[in-house]
């Protein structure tokens, strides 16, 4: 086995995340109290080439910046100079932590793809701007490299959880003191074998899902057992289709995407090219049919 084991694909944690709101706004949801926002967590995950890799996930807090307020007049100038952590430092007492009310659990990502999710956590947390997400693993992780071989999967560091800051790029409108915005878990960057064991070191990119586009389509037939692999430059991405042949492609930069089609049990592989995203809109790929 190779000193560096990588796995094809990320996977996809989807957090849906309540930041920036405008206090005593008059677009607020009045089924939440004062002063605090609702935060809802969703997991989600693409496809890899392991059969399976479980999460053990212990707790989730998000870092909070409590003393910022915004007006109408001064909204653009706050977002863009001192959004979610750029202005404040984490000494700061307005800045806490605050910890979500989840249901610990181990979570095999890869029963999650195409657009499947599992509600984690939906939360009243203080209002104010995300600065950070925080997740703490536990120790019973692992990874199937086929349905009956199991590794552990160690988390890489002294720490037994990872933070992710949240930034301004990701953000989208508030409404009803809810934001959504999504952790691109990308296992690719991820997981290693390194001296006998499979590590964890997690590498996240917080986005919005709806602020980035979608690729979607269907490869035939489903024997054809097709991963689909989509490059635009030096990002690629992939997809194992299910449902059909169905696939989906989530967090699409903008840009002209080519697509290979890499079939199996005999069948070609086949590219399609200047697949072009220029929106935040899904963009449906012709359907593809794969031939022996």
């Amino acid at each position: 086995m190779s000193v560096w084991l990588t796995a094809l694909v990320g996977i996809t944690a989807v957090l849906t995340i309540v930041a920036c709101n405008k206090n005593n706004s008059s677009g607020s949801n009045p089924n939440i109290p004062k002063g605090k926002s609702q935060l809802s967590v969703y997991m989600m995950d693409d496809p890899i080439t392991y059969d399976s890799v479980f999460i053990d996930i212990r707790q989730i807090a998000v870092e909070i910046d409590t003393a910022s307020k915004q007006t109408d007049a001064d909204e653009d100038d706050e977002w863009n100079d001192d959004f979610c952590g750029r202005g404040r430092d984490s000494h700061d007492k307005s800045v806490i932590w605050d910890t979500l009310n989840i249901t610990p659990g181990v979570y095999n990502l890869l029963a999650l793809r195409n657009g499947t999710d599992t509600l984690l956590t939906s939360s009243l947390i203080t209002t104010g701007k995300i600065l950070k997400v925080r997740i703490t693993l536990g120790n019973d992780n692992k990874i199937y490299t086929d349905s009956t071989t199991s590794y552990p999967l160690e988390v890489f560091g002294p720490n037994p959880f990872f933070t992710i800051n949240v930034r301004r790029d990701d953000v989208a409108s508030v409404t009803n003191n809810e934001l959504k915005l999504w952790l691109d878990f990308n296992l690719s960057h991820s997981i290693f074998f390194w001296n006998g064991e499979f590590l964890l070191r997690p590498n996240i990119v917080v986005f919005n899902d709806q602020m980035m586009a979608k690729l979607e389509g269907t490869v035939l037939p489903e024997g054809a057992g097709a991963l689909v692999e989509a490059i635009n430059g030096g990002d690629t991405l992939y997809a194992i289709p299910w449902d059909e042949g169905n696939y989906q492609f989530r967090n699409v930069p903008t840009g002209s995407w080519s697509l290979t089609f890499k079939g199996d049990n005999g069948y070609q592989d086949t590219t399609i090219t200047n697949i072009v995203v220029d929106s935040m809109n899904v963009v449906h790929v012709p359907t593809v049919t794969l031939h022996k």
